[in-house]
C-alpha cells in the first residue's frame, strides 16, 4: 500500500509540473496553412515549395510564427521561381519544419504530391534524364559536405543540361553526388525526410547544414539574438522535459500495478 501511495504521488506531482509548465505565451493561429493554399492554387502544375526563411516575433502579446517561401514551377521545361513574402503559420507547422531551411517542404511533380522535406530537385530533377545526367568526376573536398572526400577515387556527380538558366542556378549551385541521391531514394521509399550524412551535429542538407550556415548568416544571427526565439526555445525544452518525466512516471505506475496484484 505504501508503495502504491508513493507511485500515485509521483504521477500527481508530474501532472502538476506539466500544468505549471504550460503557461507559455499563446501563438497566433491561422485557419489554413499558406502551403495548403499554394497546393490548391497550383493544382495541375508541377511545383515545389522551398522554405526560404523562418522567423519568430511577438504581436499583441502572442507569438507570431512566420515562413518565407520560394515556389518553383516547371512550365514548358523551364523553371519559374516566385519569391513570396512572410506568411504566418501555426506553431505546430513551424516546429515540424524547423530543420528544413533551404529544402523543399512540398513537392508536386508528375501528379505525385509529397510533404516530406527533401533537398531541392531530388524528387523530380536530379536523376531525371530529361534534365541532366550523371558524370564521372574525381573526388574533391566539398566544403558543404560533412564527410571527407579527399581521396583520389572517382564518383558520379549530377550535371544539368536544361537550357533554362533558372534550372542551372537551382540545380548546380552546389554539387549533387549519386551517393546522396541513393540515400534520398531509400529515405523517400520509407516515407522519411532526407538530410544527408551527419557529423558533429551537422547534416548535409537543411537548417543544421554547414551550407545553410554559410549562405544564410542573417537567419542564424537573427535566431541567435532574438528574445522571441530564445523564449520559444526555452519553453520548447521545458515542454520536452515535462513530457519525458510524465512518460517515465506513467511507465513506473504500470509496472507497480503488476506487482500489487
Amino acid at each position: 500500500m505504501k508503495s502504491t501511495f508513493y507511485h500515485i504521488l509521483i504521477v500527481f506531482l508530474s501532472a502538476l509540473s506539466i500544468s505549471c509548465g504550460n503557461t507559455e505565451m499563446e501563438s497566433v493561429k491561422v485557419t489554413t496553412e499558406p502551403s495548403d493554399k499554394i497546393i490548391r492554387e497550383l493544382r495541375g502544375t508541377d511545383f515545389s515549395i522551398v522554405l526560404n526563411d523562418m522567423n519568430i516575433s511577438e504581436k499583441d502579446n502572442k507569438r507570431l510564427f512566420e515562413h518565407k517561401y520560394h515556389v518553383l514551377k516547371v512550365i514548358d521545361d523551364s523553371l519559374v521561381v516566385d519569391s513570396l513574402s512572410w506568411k504566418t503559420v501555426n506553431q505546430a507547422f513551424f516546429k515540424k519544419h524547423e530543420k528544413d531551411l533551404g529544402m523543399e517542404i512540398v513537392s508536386n511533380h508528375g501528379g505525385k504530391l509529397s510533404r516530406n522535406a527533401q533537398p531541392v530537385g531530388f524528387g523530380w530533377a536530379i536523376g531525371n534524364p530529361k534534365y541532366g545526367e550523371w558524370e564521372e568526376v574525381s573526388k574533391t573536398q566539398d566544403s558543404t559536405n560533412t564527410a571527407s572526400t579527399t581521396n583520389n577515387r572517382s564518383e558520379r556527380r549530377w550535371r544539368s543540361h536544361s537550357p533554362s538558366l533558372f534550372f542551372w542556378y537551382w540545380m548546380l549551385r552546389r554539387p549533387t553526388y549519386q551517393r546522396d541521391y541513393a540515400g534520398y531514394r531509400t529515405a523517400s521509399a520509407g516515407g522519411r525526410s532526407y538530410y544527408g550524412s551527419q557529423s558533429n551535429g551537422s547534416t548535409k542538407y537543411g537548417t543544421n547544414s554547414n551550407y545553410q550556415k554559410t549562405k544564410r548568416k542573417s537567419f542564424f544571427n537573427r535566431r541567435r539574438s532574438s528574445n522571441s526565439w530564445k523564449s520559444y526555445s526555452t519553453s520548447s525544452s521545458k515542454s520536452s522535459r515535462s513530457s519525458s518525466r510524465y512518460k517515465t512516471s506513467s511507465s513506473t505506475r504500470s509496472r507497480s500495478g503488476g506487482f500489487g496484484k
